[in-house]
């Protein structure tokens, strides 16, 4: 606790004393003895004291009473000061060796300036080399490799990075030792010796309750330790845990994560039998199917030793960074012999124990050789050559081992193999090739009689070993990296012996597991074929580089494989096919070709035709020797025909390489990525392409989709070749059809393919050949051969020269075309009259309908008419009115306008739009959204007592709807519906997996396009509203409307009196009668049929529903609120869009989203229908009190609470249940224009309230309203023209939606102005409103001081809480860095907020808000709505309510997430300079961001189509759907 740690504290001041240069350690002569005493004290002391370990205190005690004594005695004085000083002086290498965290960005170079594939670059060494000039690879990197700058073996050009580039008048190297004093070189080879053999003791100690000698065991205290390993799955030691330990699942999940992270954890701690009884439970439950999960129970003082150890090995490679001496002097230290002799170093025996630590122990050490032994040029010779000795050993450890390579210490075998120094001399000091074949082949045991390997009845385990085992492939590929230039006799002699035993490997592999084709009976099981098919692959490389160490040693060796091997269409297997068809007797090669093919027998006599058709009855052994003959015949024309090969004909190899690629192109365009695929690569994985293909090939960039494809150039067309050698048959057919109907339709014929330029053709060379003497056998062939051909070309010569008179084929075959012709003609002039006749018969039904049915269409005409002319009266044309949508004078629908027909998508049934007829509904997706929101840190509303009545100005939480656009009848889609719902219910629960919808949450598919919806909207026809010629002004309506107000109040206060019995309250309650014609006991008759009514039901039900996250409730008096609420929110949401993407108000939305506010809207002013009339009616009161105060109404909200928008929908569309009472000729037009003037008026007090904060603009409201009242303008106002611009720019958003709202709610067209991008006076106009707004002031100055009074409340808080500035901005995703690995970057310093500090594995960006996020991993799990989810789908449900797009930085990949079962991936949008995405980061080319591509997926998310997006995707890929999307 907090006073130990302060006497702790004061107890260090005595001890730094004591510690000081004049301390007894200095004269001491058993320095190792009064080290293990002081750690003896005070190790136990600071570790592991108790059940959970306090880092905090370790992390402070450590330094100060175990570290801080041995840096005194190291350095002679004050720490601080002599490690400066040795800084100082230090003279570091040029070697850069940044070790890589996991998941931090590496680049190499490709432009061959690097010597092989792992020499890679930090990013600061990068950036300031000349390789970013080049071409370069990026990847990530996995952790434990280091950056190879300075390293003159790993780099061909460019060694150097600025940083570390050399000092030219330090040329000589010193010794790093000759800066120190013999006495600082002695203490601290004293220090060094006894802190890392104490460590390795301690790491590599296996008894449990004792110490090494000098240490004591202190306490009776026991922790009972769980290890890691790679068998059991999370949640087995998770389940395992509970029952042993007693503990919550949360715990569980904590131990899991600490053990996978750590390698192991103590679980348990106490006395020895209370620890052992929790190690006998862990190893009962994991033993039954599997090895059980290794346990051991370990003394305290143990523990807290072995964790001091970490922290010493951890300081030693902190201290060595002061100095190169300092880190010269570890190494002397951990290679220096013991008396034990052979492998007795302290090095040694930390690589003989690795596969006896726990992963945390091996890290630290690791960490530890790679910042000492690889950073000293002398000791890594030493180094290598001990590894190489033990290489066998560690390789069985490993292979026994079930912990990842990447923590083992054979993973630093790419650090020392890939050096060519180290590689040449390992191969002939330690024979280190032929150690490894020959490990690889004592590791596959298992032959046959004849000794090829056989994996067929290899058990589980020993295809775990196996897969192992193949890590040693890798470390024969470092060593072949490197071609030697200079060979000695011993470097030859060890090559030619390990040669012998790769001989020996492929001798095993020839014949290994061969499937032969079974007859008679069926095969049950199909043969095991993956083992060898993988070892084939993963040694095909091995073999070619073999060859080329083979042509540098002597010539006998090149051609090794050409009889005993099989034939592979590989680069070198056809050179090596062709070398030996020209070195051997051409009699001999065909025999080994047909006995290859086994077809000697057919072609061994004469009469082979008369035997074989008389013994090979049997179609299938026919068709088996016609496929073997056809496969050799294309084989020998491969290798007469096929010459464009360096060694075979006279050509480059970039010729090479050019063919490669027009080849591929004649198959069809590729991309990239597909290119690469087919070429064959080199050492160093490149093809060489970016040289050649621009000669070949033009490019074409991809657009918003898809990607760049290379496509072949006309005149490259000639150099195809139907043989070529890496054609598969399936290639060779589709550039076979490819390349003919590009000739058809450049009327060309197909000829074969050329031969190279520069070398002379078959033919010539077969003329050179008729007189060879040792082809004398030949000779008839060949000179029939050259007659033939000079017959074929004296007959096309002729062909080409005859006149077309002459010619009578040719007159011929023009004749054949004349009646071709004529016979089109014929063909088409038949279908002319029989397409007349067809239409001559309908226009006669036609006719003969419309008589019939006169008194229809005479019907029709009529109400055609008046339509008519009220379109022209309407018209924007006409000169004596304009278009307006709402108020008095606004545009009225005549018949035809409001008749409407549509078709049902299900039945394909006709159906008018009717109050009283069959309802047709719209499919909809309503879904809460926080697109808009400006405030992503609100917590979430209590959906049980939340009052959505007023939405806040910062539209924290809204709800969206949206519609596929798609019309059903009611009852179409009630059946279709529960058609789904008997389908989920039908299959069984066993087979029951997530599907793309939810049906339980009323989810469904649009039955024709498959888009997801969870409601139907109902379509409703316009209604139709008389207007009389005198309407009140606003005051007079304002008189009325306040009258009826106080009715309403005191009649529903008076009924809710009655239902509580409260009879003495009575007599004061109705004290209000109601104003003339204002009936409050009139029940307005509902206009909408049943249907209509069930369907305004349903999707009223299912926006309460979704938008409060609340179980349905038909009743509860929010559902009309949260329908009006998603109206506002759904336009708002649309018209920002508009705006972003300079699109016109009107006239650019598609169908489906015109249809879908047209019905929302309708919709809006229906729902009152079918609610509880006094609930609605009350709804209006509150709102309307929000701008005309009323001291009767309670919790009125302060007007910068108020999103105006909003408020103007609600006011609007709750009045009918007012106005429904109301007999007195008012008319809801003329309210529609009250209240969106007093909307408007408030909105503007808003904007001078926000807007112009820092200018002094800001008056009190009164003192602006009498400087507006003054005159229309605001030239009183300092700034008067700033403030109107704020004014006029803040309301714009508004006004441009109520315009929307009301051009759906009333159906008026819009003016031609508005459909291009709007103007001011426009929309003005279109509203019914002045073009100068302000001019609402001085028409209506009785208004004022009820506003003056709103505002009252808004100054008292206008200081206290953070207001919203209008217009507000947009939201746009975060802003990406350009380059790709600036993220990776960012993503690599990023730590999981709860494991300590520990990388996280899943690094997740969020594009919405930029947090980032560990996902993926159990350790950022956390409970939601009782269950437990990953950090990303926690997040969307704080950031997105419930919707989320996220960045995988580690595997370049956006992931979007909806709820806790929905999810997909999409396309990221950095790509590289060929158009294409790289999701993995396989390939490597440099990525950079495409705007186009993220203003798509923002487009995506701010028309709430990440959905829809998911659902598509899932519909198109099913893997997607078991996806458990909520652990991401």
């Amino acid at each position: 606790d907090l006073s130990e740690l302060k006497a702790d504290v004061k107890k260090l001041h005595s001890l730094l004393l004591r510690y000081s240069p004049r301390h007894k350690w200095l004269q001491v002569s058993n320095l190792p003895k009064e080290v293990y005493q002081h750690l003896a004290c005070y190790v136990p002391k600071i570790y592991c004291l108790g059940p959970n370990l306090n880092p905090q205190n370790e992390d402070l005690l450590a330094p100060l009473l175990l570290q801080s004594p041995l840096e005194w005695y190291l350095c002679g004085e004050e720490p601080s000061v002599g490690l400066a000083k040795l800084e100082q002086n230090n003279q570091p290498s040029q070697l850069c060796g940044h070790v890589f965290k996991v998941g931090e960005p590496t680049y190499s170079c490709r432009y061959n300036c690097a010597a092989d594939p792992t020499c890679v670059l930090c990013m600061q060494c990068f950036l300031g080399s000349v390789h970013k000039e080049h071409r370069y690879r990026m990847t990530t990197s996995g952790g434990g490799g280091f950056c190879d700058c300075g390293d003159t073996e790993a780099w061909k050009k460019g060694p150097y990075c600025q940083k570390h580039e050399p000092n030219i008048s330090d040329s000589s190297q010193k010794d790093p030792l000759a800066n120190l004093s013999d006495e600082m070189i002695a203490r601290t080879y004293n220090v060094f010796s006894i802190i890392l053999k104490y460590a390795v003791d301690m790491l590599t100690w296996e008894k449990e309750d004792e110490l090494p000698e000098g240490l004591e065991a202190r306490g009776d205290t026991y922790y009972c330790m769980l290890f890691n390993d790679e068998v059991h799955t999370y949640e087995q030691v998770i389940y395992t845990l509970q029952k042993a330990v007693n503990c919550t699942q949360k715990e569980a999940v904590s131990f899991a994560t600490t053990v996978d992270r750590d390698g192991r954890k103590s679980v348990r701690f106490g006395d020895f039998q209370f620890c052992e009884q929790a190690k006998s439970v862990i190893v009962r439950n994991t033993s039954r199917q599997t090895k059980p999960l290794r346990v051991q129970v370990m003394h305290s003082s143990v523990v807290a030793h072995q964790c001091f150890a970490l922290k010493a090995l951890t300081w030693l490679g902190q201290i060595i960074r002061y100095s190169d001496a300092l880190r010269r002097i570890l190494c002397q230290v951990g290679l220096q012999r013991g008396p034990e002799g052979e492998n007795s170093s302290l090095v040694d025996t930390l690589m003989l124990c690795d596969s006896k630590m726990w992963k945390g122990a091996r890290n630290v050490y690791h960490q530890l050789f790679m910042s000492s032994l690889l950073m000293d040029t002398k000791y890594k010779k030493l180094f290598a050559i001990q590894f190489a000795k033990n290489y066998e050993r560690l390789q069985n450890d490993y292979v026994k081992d079930d912990h990842d390579r990447e923590f083992s210490v054979t993973d630093l075998s790419v650090q020392m193999f890939t050096v060519p120094s180290l590689a040449r001399m390992l191969i002939t000091e330690e024979n280190l090739m032929t150690t490894i074949i020959r490990t690889f082949m004592d590791h596959l045991r298992h032959r046959d009689l004849q000794g090829h390997f056989q994996f067929e009845r290899y058990t589980a385990q020993q295809a775990f070993k196996f897969r192992r085992v193949q890590s040693l492939i890798g470390d024969l590929k470092y060593v072949l990296i490197s071609r030697p230039t200079e060979w000695t006799d011993q470097l030859r002699e060890k090559y030619l012996e390990s040669f012998d035993a790769f001989l020996e490997l492929l001798k095993c592999m020839q014949g290994m597991d061969p499937v032969v084709r079974q007859v008679g009976q069926h095969i049950e099981m199909e043969p095991e074929w993956e083992a060898a098919f993988t070892l084939q692959m993963k040694l095909t490389h091995i073999i070619s580089m073999m060859q080329e160490w083979c042509a540098n040693v002597c010539s006998q060796y090149a051609f090794f494989l050409v009889n005993d091997s099989q034939i592979q269409k590989e680069p070198s297997g056809h050179v090596q096919s062709c070398a030996g068809a020209s070195m051997m007797d051409p009699n001999h090669f065909l025999m080994i070709m047909l006995s290859r093919f086994e077809l000697y027998h057919i072609f061994s006599s004469a009469d082979c035709r008369k035997r074989c058709s008389r013994e090979n009855a049997n179609k299938d052994v026919v068709q088996q020797n016609n496929t073997l003959i056809e496969e050799m015949l294309h084989l020998v024309i491969m290798i007469v025909g096929e010459r464009y090969t360096a060694g075979v004909g006279q050509v480059e190899c970039s010729d090479e390489i050019r063919r490669e690629i027009v080849h591929q192109l004649c198959i069809r365009s590729m991309a990239h990525s597909e290119l690469v695929k087919a070429l064959p690569e080199n050492e160093n994985k490149e093809t060489g392409m970016e040289r050649v293909i621009d000669s070949v090939a033009s490019f074409k960039k991809p657009g918003v989709t898809g990607r760049g494809l290379y496509k072949l150039r006309p005149e490259c067309a000639k150099m195809f070749n139907l043989y070529f050698h890496h054609y598969s048959r399936a290639d060779q057919s589709k550039a076979e059809e490819a390349q003919r109907k590009i000739k058809r339709q450049n009327g060309e014929d197909s000829a074969p393919g050329e031969a190279p330029a520069n070398t002379p053709s078959i033919l010539a060379l077969l003329e050179t050949l008729q007189n060879a003497p040792h082809l004398e056998v030949h000779k008839d062939m060949i000179r029939w051969i050259l007659k033939t051909v000079a017959n074929i070309k004296t007959m096309r010569e002729c062909t080409a020269s005859a006149p077309p008179s002459d010619s009578s084929g040719h007159s011929q075959e023009e004749t054949v075309r004349d009646k071709d012709k004529a016979e089109r003609k014929r063909k088409a002039e038949m279908a002319r009259l029989r397409r007349e006749k067809i239409m001559a018969q309908m226009s006669e039904m036609q006719r003969h309908f419309i008589n019939e049915n006169k008194e229809l269409f005479q019907q029709s005409l009529e109400e055609l008419d008046p339509s008519t002319s009220s379109t022209l009266e309407h018209s924007p044309s006409s000169c004596d009115c304009t278009l307006v949508c709402v108020g008095p004078r606004r545009w009225r629908a005549g018949g035809s306008e409001r008749r409407q027909v549509v078709t049902c998508i299900l039945c394909q049934e006709e159906q008018e739009i009717r109050t009283d007829g069959k309802a047709m509904v719209l499919a909809a997706f309503v879904q809460r959204s926080t697109v808009m929101s400006k405030n992503r840190k609100r917590p979430p509303h209590n959906p049980d007592k939340y009052d959505p009545l007023f939405m806040h100005p910062d539209l924290s939480f809204g709800t969206h709807t949206g519609s596929c656009g798609h019309i059903m009848h009611s009852h179409c889609w009630q059946r279709y519906f529960e058609a789904v719902q008997a389908k989920e219910q039908r299959r069984q629960q066993r087979l029951r997996v997530h599907t793309s919808y939810n049906v339980e949450n009323g989810e469904f598919l649009c039955p024709l396009c498959e888009c997801l919806s969870n409601t139907v909207i109902p379509l409703l026809p316009l209604t139709k509203i008389s207007c009389s010629s005198e309407q009140p002004d606003l005051s007079q309506w304002l008189n009325i409307t306040s009258l009826q107000m106080k009715a309403l109040l005191s009649a529903h206060r008076k009924a809710k009196a009655a239902d509580a019995d409260g009879v003495d309250d009575m007599d004061g309650v109705n004290d209000c009668p109601p104003p003339d014609g204002f009936k409050l006991d009139y029940t307005p008759k509902n206009p909408y049929s049943s249907t209509i009514k069930e369907m305004l039901t349903t999707f009223g039900t299912a926006s309460y529903k979704v938008g409060l996250k609340v179980h349905p409730n038909e009743q509860d008096p929010r559902v009309p609120i949260m329908c009006w609420g998603s109206c506002a929110y759904t336009i708002q949401s649309i018209e920002r869009l508009l705006v972003d993407e300079e699109k016109p108000l009107f006239g650019s939305l598609p169908c489906r989203q015109d249809d879908c506010l047209s019905s929302l809207t309708r919709f809006g002013s229906a729902c009152w229908t079918v609610s509880s009339h006094a609930t609605v009616q009350n709804h209006f009161i509150r709102l309307l009190a929000a701008l005309v105060p009323d001291p009767r109404v309670e919790n009125t909200p302060c007007i910068l609470d108020i999103d105006m928008f909003h408020l103007l929908v609600s006011l609007v569309l709750s009045h009918p249940a007012v106005f429904s009472l109301d007999s007195s000729g008012l008319s809801a037009d003329t309210a529609q224009l009250h209240f969106l003037h007093l909307v408007t008026v408030a909105h503007i007090v808003q904007i001078l309230l926000t807007s112009v904060a820092g200018e002094s603009l800001i008056l009190p409201l009164h003192k602006a309203a009498t400087s507006v009242l003054c005159f229309s303008g605001l030239r009183e106002v300092n700034s008067g023209w700033h403030l109107w611009r704020c004014v006029k720019a803040g309301i714009l958003p508004y006004l441009r939606a109520a315009a929307m709202f009301f051009h759906y709610l009333n159906g008026a067209p819009a003016p031609p102005e508005l459909h291009s991008v709007g103007e001011w006076e426009a929309l003005c106009g279109y509203l019914c409103l002045p073009s100068n707004l302000l001019q609402l002031f001085y028409n209506n100055r009785e208004l004022m001081e009820p506003l003056v009074h709103c505002s009252r409340c808004s100054s008292v808080h206008h200081s206290s809480i953070s207001y919203f500035r209008f217009p507000r901005d947009s939201n746009y995703l975060i802003e990406l860095p350009g380059d790709y690995s600036a993220l990776i970057n960012q993503a690599s310093s990023f730590t999981c907020p709860k494991s300590e500090g520990d990388k996280s594995r899943a690094p997740t960006l969020c594009l919405v808000c930029g947090a980032m996020l560990c996902s993926q991993s159990y350790c950022c799990q956390t409970e939601l709505e009782g269950e437990d989810v990953g950090a990303c789908t926690a997040h969307t449900f704080a950031c997105g309510a419930g919707v989320g797009i996220f960045l995988r930085v580690r595997e370049s990949q956006v992931l979007f997430l909806a709820g806790k079962t929905k999810g997909c991936f999409y396309a990221p949008p950095y790509l590289d300079d060929y158009g294409e995405t790289d999701q993995g980061l396989r390939r490597g080319n440099p990525l950079h961001l495409c705007q186009e591509r993220y203003r798509k997926i923002q487009k995506l998310w701010r028309q709430h189509s990440i959905t829809e997006e998911i659902g598509h995707a899932q519909e198109a890929n099913q893997t997607l759907v078991g996806i458990d999307w909520q652990h991401l």
